[in-house]
């Protein structure tokens, strides 16, 4: 294993010595100069000092949060026809959360109930409508019947009227 001092260890953090050893102070490990060796116990004190002092101290983040920046140059006209370089800086921010297990599996089991219970709603409105549509025919039918009924006996009296005019007829002429 090797053996890292904390000039080593900020040189590979990207942070100056001195800041690295006010941090260390802070978080309870004994070392006053760059030439100290550091132990991974000492970078594990250091690391939940530095998470408690963050607030993270509760295991997992929940949310990571990332931003970005960009900056371009465009090259504008003004009034008179010169042109300018103006600097635009352009910046993202975006918000990861992460989900909890157990709720997504609840709400999974809800979605399925809703779904379900939308599908039953559903098939019991094709039903009623099914039925209503029946009722409907029945009518219709019944209707029909009546009327086609209607038809046959007004059919038959005017054939009986008929008959009974030529049967007067007939008599009539005999008589004459």
């Amino acid at each position: 294993m090797a053996v890292t001092t904390v000039a080593q260890f900020a040189a590979e953090l990207n942070r100056p010595a001195a800041t690295l050893l006010e941090q260390l102070q802070s978080a309870g490990v004994p070392k006053g100069a760059p030439e100290d060796v550091l132990t991974e116990a000492d970078k594990e004190r250091l690391l939940d000092h530095l998470r408690t002092a963050h607030g993270s101290a509760g295991g997992d983040r929940k949310k990571i949060t990332l931003t970005r920046k960009s900056t371009t140059e465009i090259k504008q006209a003004d009034a008179s026809g010169k042109a300018r370089t103006i600097q635009v800086e352009v910046r993202k921010k975006r918000v990861f959360v992460k989900r909890d297990e157990n709720v997504s599996d609840e709400a999974a089991q809800a979605a399925a109930a809703q779904e379900e219970a939308e599908l039953a709603r559903r098939e019991e409105e094709a039903r009623a409508q099914a039925e209503a549509l029946r009722q409907q025919e029945e009518q219709l039918a019944e209707a029909r019947r009546q009327r086609e009924e209607q038809e046959r006996r007004e059919k038959a009296e005017a054939e009986a009227r008929a008959a009974a005019a030529a049967e007067r007829a007939r008599r009539g002429c005999r008589r004459a």
